[in-house]
């Protein structure tokens, strides 16, 4: 169940950063055309990774304790 759960934030996390850059491209697109569109890219890419790098790097700890754990417990 546990695993179950932090895939579907990892899914959930991907489509959120999706609408952020689509909604960043299509408020730059507005108010500047095709480089408006293209800095909307960028900026909202910027924003998702910044928003969402501390969660993704939380999600990796998690898996890397949780197969330390699992390796430890076979060595027994």
């Amino acid at each position: 169940m546990r695993r179950f759960i932090t895939k579907s934030l990892e899914v959930l996390s991907f489509v959120v950063i999706g609408l952020i850059v689509l909604g960043a491209a299509i408020g730059g697109a507005n108010t500047g055309g095709f480089f408006g569109f293209v800095g909307g890219v960028i900026g909202g890419l910027v924003m998702a990774i910044v928003i969402f790098g501390a969660l993704f790097v939380l999600m990796d700890i998690s898996d890397n304790t949780r197969r330390m754990a699992d390796l430890m417990e076979q060595k027994d």
